[in-house]
């Protein structure tokens, strides 16, 4: 994880920092978050079936 310093000049450049650059950041964020979430259910998804079905003969067992 990345770490930053809290120094005034940091709070400086992030105060002018303008609400178009950080909605557009806020974007590409969740664009990737969005995207990486689709990845995650996509390669559990054959595997969820299965596992629902062994877990159901366990419990008939």
């Amino acid at each position: 994880m990345k770490t930053m310093e809290l120094t005034p000049t940091t709070v400086a450049n992030y105060s002018n920092m303008s609400m178009t650059t950080r909605v557009s950041n806020f974007k590409k964020s969740a664009k990737k978050f969005l995207k990486a979430t689709w990845r995650f259910l996509m390669v559990i998804s054959p595997a969820y079936p299965q596992y629902v079905e062994s877990e159901r003969r366990k419990m008939v067992a």
